[in-house]
């Protein structure tokens, strides 16, 4: 046999259970498993109980262990009650009509075996219920003798008050007739009226004692914990109300509670300066103390969730409707799983799981599987568009530092075969100038100062966009003719400015040098320089071949001066590109960007004339060229 203990769990309509109750199985998943035997939904009223070696009646705490309890030694498989634990003011705040048999049931049993105190003439009437609900309409007062000795309605205490069986069972028979037309629905629902009714209904008595060692029944229920005389169950002495309650604690063999009593202005150390908390004690043994202090510790979180619920609890079903309900189910469903199963049968409870089959009607299990399913679909689907939607945002988020970075990142969600998707990065133009206060007492160095600034930004914008690469060919060669006009044009503006100084006796720099190094190498200068002419040269033999084929020329020698002119480019271009900024190989002329716009030409601008080393002593005329840069002329 599996590892396990074995144990037996007693139902509500009298079946027994057995079980192979596994080390970790706990105390929470074994009643979700008698729940599901019985479909049982609002499983929150009830529990498992069972005697221990005082002969005191426990439950099993949820969050413990099965086995970890303290069950009676004796040998045998563990014996368990399914009970309801947890008790209400009406059945009307029940939804299901399944936890509503199994109250009338535990009713039922708790009157037999006179958990219940119920007046004689109350019995007589109750048993007459049950007898209406269990064989209907009143026939003959022999078969109603015979069905009251197999159902077994009347506790032993009624029997001992009464002279004998046969005057109990015509006082029974006489409510029995007078409840002719009364549905089964409806002598359910009597019952458990007649039944909350009662004061001890609902109350689970623990016999304690005071400090003066009087004894007392303390009794703990869904409307606090209550105080009665040992001889009367009835009446209580004090009643605690949940709400009133401010702490309950137990230590040894005490069981204290503090009370909220507003009629009671005291001031003790123990409240700490609080007025109206009175602190009332009990003893008893410390095994039954700790039980009392865990049902009153349940009823009171118990207590706390009805009142929550109760704020959200919009309607409740009427004593009629559900009557109505009861009356529609021909046969009881309890009743009907016990005759579809078989008796002695052993259940295996070790991986949580309840295998039995049979024990819950097909039909039903088949609506809530279908049921259940529409439901995972529809949590599904929604999980599925907030998947997409989020994914939809990730793409946007990765696309957007793409742009920025140039690369995409491996984030990027793909579809299996997706192609990730083309990146044009975003080319930022906002730099910093430097201080343009430096040269306030030059105006013209000043302005020759800032378009070389304004040049060398040029210059690095026009490198990075160069440098780019999966270029479509003809973007590549405009992005590398920019790029070396920007340096042509910066190593001008460097000779202008050096000129400028020499003229005002200051030293020349040699900034356009550096920074085109410090930007690319020579190697890549030239690279750039030879890719370009090539490209050139490729262009024109083209368009010379094809001139050729479309018209033929009778005058030989200019094919050669062609050549010639065209070989001259060639080998100016090998050379380096510093050299020829520096010694003025370059001939095409430079135009600075919206020259000549304001003046209506485009001639370039020549630097000054050096002037001769005699006539440094006189003051220099400076002369400002009309551009883009300045509206004003110095004369």
């Amino acid at each position: 046999m599996t590892e396990g203990r074995l144990c037996q769990i007693h139902l509500l309509d009298d079946r027994n259970l057995e079980l192979l109750v596994q080390p970790k199985l706990l105390s929470r998943e074994l009643l979700d498993l008698v729940s599901s035997h019985f479909n049982l939904k609002e499983k929150e009223y009830f529990g498992l109980s069972f005697i221990d070696d005082t002969g005191q009646n426990n439950w099993l705490q949820f969050e413990r262990r099965v086995l970890d309890h303290d069950f009676n030694k004796k040998s045998g498989p563990l014996e368990l009650r399914f009970l309801v634990r947890f008790y209400i003011e009406k059945i009307t705040f029940l939804k299901d009509n399944t936890t509503v048999e199994l109250f009338y049931l535990n009713a039922k049993s708790a009157v037999c075996n006179e958990t219940i105190e119920v007046e004689s003439e109350h019995v007589f009437k109750l048993a007459a219920l049950a007898l209406q609900e269990a064989k209907g309409e009143h026939t003959s007062s022999e078969t109603a003798r015979e069905d009251l000795k197999q159902l077994t309605l009347l506790p032993t205490r009624v029997l001992r008050e009464h002279p004998s069986l046969t005057y109990c069972e015509d006082r029974v028979i006489e409510h029995y007739k007078k409840l002719q037309g009364v549905s089964r629905g409806g002598a359910i629902v009597q019952y458990l009226a007649l039944v909350e009714s009662l004061p001890t209904y609902g109350v689970h008595y623990y016999p304690v004692k005071d400090k003066q060692g009087i004894p007392w029944w303390l009794g703990v229920s869904y409307k606090g914990i209550g105080q009665f005389d040992l001889q009367d169950k009835l009446k209580p002495r004090k009643l605690f109300q949940w709400k009133q309650l401010e702490n309950l604690y137990f230590r040894e063999k005490k069981f204290a509670v503090e009370v909220n009593d507003p009629h009671r202005r005291t001031v003790t150390k123990r409240t700490f300066g609080q007025a109206g908390l009175v602190i009332h004690t009990w003893y008893a043994s410390h095994s039954l103390i700790k039980t009392i202090w865990g049902m009153a510790i349940s009823q009171h979180q118990f207590y706390l969730d009805r009142k929550q619920s109760k704020a959200k609890l919009t309607a409740t079903r009427s004593s009629g409707d559900i009557a109505m309900d009861l009356t529609e189910i021909s046969v009881p469903r309890i009743r009907k799983m016990t005759s579809t199963e078989t008796r002695d049968q052993l259940i295996m409870a070790s991986n949580g799981s309840l295998i039995s089959a049979g024990s819950v009607d097909s039909e039903i299990i088949e609506e809530r599987k279908k049921e259940k399913i529409s439901d995972l679909k529809k949590k599904e689907k929604d999980l599925e568009d907030k998947l997409a939607k989020k994914m939809e945002e990730l793409k946007n988020v990765c696309m957007r530092e793409a742009e920025l970075t140039g690369q995409l990142p491996k984030e990027y969600p793909l579809g299996a075969g997706e192609k990730a998707p083309p990146i044009r990065r975003r080319v930022g133009t906002a730099f910093k100038l430097e201080d343009p206060s430096l040269y306030d007492k030059d105006p013209y160095l000043r302005n020759l100062e800032s378009r070389f600034e304004l040049q060398q930004k040029f210059v690095e914008a026009s490198m990075k966009l160069a440098s780019e690469e999966d270029l479509a060919k003809t973007v590549k060669k405009k992005r590398k003719n920019n790029y070396l006009d920007a340096m042509r044009m910066l190593q001008n503006m460097e000779d202008e400015i050096n000129a400028y100084r020499k003229t005002m006796g200051q030293k020349p720099t040699q900034r356009a040098s550096l920074i085109i190094a410090e930007d690319s190498n020579p190697s890549e200068l030239s690279s750039l320089s030879d890719s370009l002419t090539l490209d050139d040269d490729d262009e024109l033999g083209s368009q010379r071949l094809r001139s050729r084929s479309v018209q033929y020329s009778p005058r030989p020698h200019h094919a050669d001066t062609l050549d010639i002119h065209y070989g001259q480019d060639r080998r100016a271009s090998e050379q380096p590109l510093d050299n020829r900024l520096r010694y003025g190989q370059l001939q095409e002329p430079l135009l600075y960007p919206n020259h000549g716009a304001l003046s209506g030409h485009s001639s370039p601008y020549r630097p000054p004339p050096r002037q001769p080393r005699d006539a440094r002593s006189m003051p220099p005329t400076p002369v400002l060229p009309r551009n883009a840069f300045s509206s004003t002329q110095l004369r």
